[in-house]
């Protein structure tokens, strides 16, 4: 018999963090959430996304033993923007029983059954800086940071219980050339020389941080049109600036500026701590965070987290300033290859933004939806 238990205290909020430790113990593509940041966003009084979201998360148990976990959440901000009655689900992780997914999706429709909801989809979290999407193509490839890795039966379950695609997004790897594009660098000192656009790189964090919010900010401009996109608030931009700015590798960062000094364009990378998040379960400490730090200073691929260009500079030349960037940059800290985060397939700008790379499509993930 399965059993539903709704997640309380701290012993208990460990075992949802660490479930998918042990699920995965023997694959080589998963990487676990990073624990101390999984706390905070788990936490309603340590996540500022609680002033507008309502979550519960649930354990199924069978003999006992802990077999599956799964997170609930109920945007209000989001239902409101787009006139719709949906609870998301998020954080999914199960052994391979249906029952075992039919029982956790239950907890969740039930949830959202209780509070006016229609619709349930997911894995979508609390903001789009949360991880998000299904692996539905790509099971031999290893996740990036801003990602998880799920085994193949998580969507054949959600399809024999009645879901459906509702959004998908595909990733790309890019190799690193040899020489840079000329038709990069010529388009790169045009936007520097035409339109007065110029790199700015902080010398150190303490330079930074008159940035973050106007990166931030950005964001928000141009994500703004994407598939259930959530706005980051001012409580929530100093929540993420705890958790990303320690990531930060400032050879990395691309700030784009303009003549007035107004941020127009950025791009933020990171060298993949990944095989290092897996050699310590997640937990920096007592002394994970050693491989760690050294990670986002020597691994051989880069996470190409957020790029960010203000529609009025896209046909500008901006982009390229960041590629020749990233690119001279790589070739100095001898990268390997680049993987794009998610990119939604109908977003075709972005999807053409890469043309001038060798690149290979080896993952797609998506977001399923059903009626409750």
């Amino acid at each position: 018999m399965i059993e539903i238990r709704e997640v309380k205290g701290k012993r208990m909020l460990k075992k949802f963090i660490d479930f998918p430790i042990a699920l995965y113990k023997n694959c080589p593509y998963f990487t676990p959430y990073l624990y101390e940041d999984e706390i905070a966003n788990l936490t309603p009084g340590k996540n500022p996304a609680s002033s507008y979201c309502d979550f519960k998360l649930f354990m199924a148990f069978k003999d006992g033993k802990a077999v599956g976990r799964i997170c609930a959440i109920i945007s209000r901000f989001a239902n409101e923007r787009y006139n719709q009655k949906r609870i998301r689900f998020n954080r999914i992780d199960m052994i391979d029983d249906i029952e075992v997914t039919k029982a956790l999706i239950g907890a969740v429709e039930k949830f959202g059954l209780e509070n006016g909801m229609e619709e349930i989809c997911g894995p979508l979290g609390y903001s789009d800086q949360d991880k998000e999407g299904l692996l539905t193509y790509g099971f031999d490839q290893k996740n990036m940071f801003a990602t998880f890795y799920t085994y193949p039966y998580y969507v054949d379950h959600l399809r024999a219980l009645g879901f459906v695609e509702d959004a998908v997004w595909i990733e790309e790897k890019l190799s690193v050339p040899n020489e840079l594009d000329p038709t990069i660098v010529k388009i790169a000192e045009f936007a520097k020389k035409h339109y007065n656009l110029k790199l700015v790189r902080p010398k150190n964090k303490r330079q930074l941080k008159p940035y973050i919010k106007k990166v931030l900010r950005l964001t928000n401009e141009c994500y703004e049109h994407l598939y259930e996109y959530v706005p980051i608030n001012e409580e929530q931009m100093d929540h993420l600036a705890a958790q990303y700015v320690p990531l930060i590798n400032l050879n990395f960062l691309q700030l784009i500026e303009n003549e007035e000094g107004k941020l127009v364009a950025y791009g933020l990378m990171i060298p993949s701590p990944v095989d290092a998040l897996k050699k310590c379960n997640g937990h920096l400490f007592p002394f994970g965070w050693i491989g760690f730090l050294h990670a986002l200073n020597h691994s051989k691929v880069l996470d190409m987290l957020l790029i960010s260009i203000h529609p009025d500079y896209r046909a500008k030349g901006a982009g390229a300033i960041i590629m020749e960037d990233a690119c001279i940059q790589a070739k100095k800290y001898k990268i390997d290859h680049a993987e794009t985060g998610p990119m939604l397939e109908n977003n075709k700008d972005i999807q053409t933004f890469w043309n001038r790379f060798e690149k290979e499509h080896h993952k797609t993930r998506a977001c399923f939806l059903k009626r409750i």
